[in-house]
């Protein structure tokens, strides 16, 4: 089943006039070959996706010379006939598993209903279906899984059965965006092994990403998109390995892998550690009752001015970790220590949040997604406002914050809807430094973001970090980021640390099985 796009345009009227969104776009999508479109945050990539499955939006405006599947001419639809269509003859896989995935279902459920929809199956094939699906895209206990609802599993997790979802009905046509963000290098290549097969069955993808070593690995075409207008486009060894355009070029250099290492060095090291986690274990219940081991006994400590990486498989237990250090989830057992005295104890008793408060501003956290951790009724100055309570003249300090994240003191009044991926991430560091913490719990803070944007705000973090001799407890999937970022490393494996010590070391020559297993993937996914 082909698809032909031919002058797609798509525009949303604004109080200050027509926004072009994207202008003159032109491929055609064959069956079994794979077509990219890569490009910044607003570039038009995901605009473009969301046309193509009728949900544009009501204000959109879009156009088209050609725009049909398999001859069908995809402009005359009624949204009665978009709603057969979608997950027949076109799948989609959505960026953010956990909105658009039912956060009351069960993901089993879920999946089922979107075969039943179809009228596929008896009631036990659908069941039987799901758990085979399941199983496809790499989910262990699949008939375990099923019965979880999405805040229940990992990232990773929740990622895979939303591409279960997508394929349920075997589409033709496969619509990925940013199918595998924040997932590890071994998930990635899962899924990439997973696309790959779909591709070879004959299915014919769309892929939307911000990670060049994944397109570069499945892709045949690659379009790059800037303010919504092709730069350039061509086969994939082409685009990626000689491009021409100024701005592929930018895109391809900004990829963390192409930059130096950080530098080994041993500063704060003498000092007393900032935080100590001592013995954390955590057991949780399934829906069969069974109590299963989340954390085993992780202990580390982290210095001022330094960078702890985490890095492990999704489910490995990282930001469990990071919750129990930000005093958000109780460990069974163990301890952590922060600014020299407890901060979290196990069992029942814990540490009440009234010991903790007079040390809460102490420590903040950057999330994987931003817009996620805002109040969406709230502009940029009130959350600024808010985290700056014990400031004097707060509008003074918003407009030093704004300036010192690199972001324009007009953005004050916008909320966070309004804006971009990488503008969002730089209100959450705002947020972060407003009362110079001593510690930042960085989880998956730039995962979501393109490449150059990602560079942008890596470059900001160390710059702050140098300015306030602020430490970073830092979870990251991508090793290229934990490479420049981190001193040192922990390695999780199923709720355990499996490898410790200087990232130089860990990254080049690791002694455990697993972490060469990591690498080994990650390097198989990098950019040529």
């Amino acid at each position: 089943m082909i698809l032909e796009v031919e002058n797609l345009s798509v525009s949303f009227p604004t109080p200050t006039g027509e926004h072009v969104a994207v202008h003159d776009l032109s491929f055609t999508l064959q069956p079994g070959r794979v077509v990219a479109l890569v490009g910044e945050s607003g570039s038009g990539k995901s605009v473009t996706a969301r046309s193509l499955i009728g949900l544009a939006g009501a204000q959109a405006r879009v156009s088209a010379r050609r725009l049909s599947l398999g001859g069908q001419d995809l402009r005359t639809l009624s949204p009665r006939d978009w709603r057969a269509l979608r997950g027949r003859d076109i799948g989609m896989v959505l960026q953010d598993a956990l909105v658009a995935l039912d956060p009351l279902r069960p993901v089993g459920r879920e999946i089922a209903e979107s075969l039943s929809a179809h009228k596929w199956g008896t009631r036990a094939e659908r069941n039987e279906r799901v758990h085979n699906l399941l199983e496809q895209v790499g989910i262990p206990d699949p008939a375990l899984r099923a019965r979880q609802r999405p805040d229940e599993l990992s990232g990773g997790l929740r990622q895979r059965a939303l591409i279960a979802s997508a394929i349920a009905l075997s589409p033709p046509l496969l619509i990925a965006d940013e199918p595998t963000t924040a997932l590890d290098p071994s998930v990635q290549a899962q899924i990439l092994r997973l696309l790959g097969r779909l591709r070879d069955n004959g299915t014919g993808l769309l892929l939307i990403s911000h990670d060049l070593g994944f397109v570069a690995r499945l892709a045949d075409h690659v379009i790059v998109l800037h303010h919504g207008a092709v730069v350039e486009q061509g086969a994939t060894a082409q685009v990626l390995g000689r491009p021409v355009h100024a701005y592929t070029r930018t895109l391809r250099d900004a990829d963390p892998v192409r930059h130096p290492p950080r530098a080994t060095a041993h500063h704060g090291t003498e000092t007393a550690p900032l935080l100590t986690a001592d013995g954390l274990s955590l057991d949780r219940r399934g829906p069969d009752g069974v109590a299963r081991p989340i954390l085993s006994d992780v202990g580390f400590s982290l210095h001022p001015g330094r960078t702890l990486g985490l890095i492990g498989e999704s489910g490995s237990g990282k930001t469990t970790t990071a919750r129990i250090v930000m005093g958000l989830t109780q460990p069974d057992t163990g301890e952590v220590t922060f600014l020299g005295e407890r901060w979290v104890r196990g069992g029942r008793q814990g540490v009440p949040e009234g010991d903790r408060r007079p040390r809460r501003r102490a420590m903040a956290m950057i999330y994987q997604d931003p817009l996620g951790s805002f109040d969406p009724r709230w502009t940029v100055r009130d959350i600024l406002a808010d985290a700056l309570s014990a400031a004097g003249n707060r509008d003074h300090a918003i407009a030093t914050l704004l300036d010192r994240v690199r972001l324009p003191a007009s953005i004050a009044a916008r909320r966070p809807a309004s804006l971009s991926g990488g503008q969002r991430q730089r209100v959450a560091i705002a947020r972060a430094v407003a009362v110079r913490p001593a510690l930042i719990v960085c989880d998956e803070p730039v995962s979501a973001l393109d490449v150059s944007v990602q560079a942008q705000v890596l470059d900001l973090l160390e710059e702050l970090q140098r300015e306030l001799n602020m430490a970073y407890l830092f979870i990251s999937h991508d090793l290229g980021v934990i490479r420049r970022m981190c001193d040192d490393v922990l390695v999780m494996q199923s709720g355990r640390i499996v490898e410790a010590g200087p990232a130089a070391e860990i990254l080049t020559a690791p002694r455990h099985p697993f972490t060469r297993t990591l690498l080994d993937a990650a390097q198989d996914l990098s950019a040529a």
